[in-house]
């Protein structure tokens, strides 16, 4: 370190020195961070639309301010509440019924002995991640239409009633649920097991040697292991309480069940581009973002407060 006229250090040549030595790797994560500079911190700019009576002609800056009047509108629209409580509600049926799958496939994989058969295992769960919420929604129709869907044939070949699964306000929300499970549950376990390959193995054979089982194992030493990644997760996934997949619900929902299936980022679609309200689809927009990361505050401070871990 050099000093200055002043007697203090500086650090100059030493910080020039390690980001030249670490030139490659800051030029990968450049088009990282160049996509969430683009896509996430230059919209925010355009948050002002919240408070304006927006109109394309006028653009932002001939657009009217009309301060609070777009959340006055929110707050006494009929129709929120119910897409406030379908979104939370549903969010939370997948916290709790999705959240455990990833960590149980990744504890499953974890025991197996490095095979073609485990290749092939992980490759099938994960492959669904890779299609597309349209071709789901098509193989969906496909299984479960009520009169030509192979699964209702089947019911109806067995003597029993057919069941209408895509038009039941009943079953809808657990229809989501169990397809975003089929869907991502693989592809969202590889960061677990990621997680336990950072385990010492020695810890197995420590335990193994004492008597205790494959369940005593998971228990006290896997679980224990990924624990601060559960946490982190656990903490980004009631981050999205307020979300949900747009692709997802939108692909799936009908009249029949629209009071249980419109969700935020399905309202904002229908009030922000097909009835052209932009500054109201952008108030909503914003609502969410708050909310999320209120969510995402209480809940890292709630994990650090009992003894866990945090995002920071």
């Amino acid at each position: 370190m050099k000093r200055s006229r002043s007697g203090t250090k500086t650090a100059g040549p030493k910080k020039m020195g390690n980001f030249r030595r670490h030139l490659s790797l800051y030029m990968m994560a450049g088009p990282g961070l160049l996509f969430f500079f683009v896509m996430s911190y230059i919209p925010i700019l355009f948050l002002v639309v919240a408070f304006q009576d927006f109109r394309v002609g006028k653009g932002i800056l001939g657009s009217d301010f009309v301060g609070l009047q777009n959340f006055i509108e929110l707050m006494t629209d009929r129709m929120f509440p119910m897409v406030l409580r379908n979104t939370i509600t549903l969010n939370l049926m997948k916290i709790v019924l999705t959240f455990p799958m990833p960590i149980i496939l990744a504890l499953c994989f974890n025991e197996f002995r490095p095979s073609p058969w485990k290749k092939v295992c992980q490759t099938v769960v994960y492959l669904p991640h890779f299609f597309s919420w349209v071709i789901v929604a098509s193989m969906l129709s496909s299984l479960l239409n009520l009169n030509t869907g192979l699964v209702n044939m089947a019911i109806r070949a067995m003597g029993g009633t057919p069941v209408a699964f895509l038009t039941d306000k009943s079953i809808y929300k657990m229809l989501l649920t169990v397809t975003e499970i089929w869907k991502e549950a693989g592809w969202g376990s590889i960061i677990y097991i990621a997680a336990l390959t950072a385990i010492n193995p020695e810890l197995y054979e420590a335990a193994a040697i004492d008597g205790a089982g494959k369940w005593k194992q998971v228990w006290h030493i896997s679980l224990p292991g990924i624990r601060s990644t559960i946490m982190i997760m656990l903490i980004l996934s009631f981050g999205s309480i307020v979300s949900g997949s747009f692709e997802q619900v939108f692909m799936t929902k009908n009249t029949a069940v629209y009071e249980v299936a419109e969700i935020i980022p399905t309202y904002v679609y229908t009030k922000g581009i097909t009835n052209m309200d932009i500054s109201y689809g952008a108030t909503v927009g914003l609502f969410q973002s708050v909310i999320g990361f209120i969510l995402v505050t209480t809940t890292n401070w709630l994990s650090q407060k009992l003894g866990g871990d945090g995002l920071w």
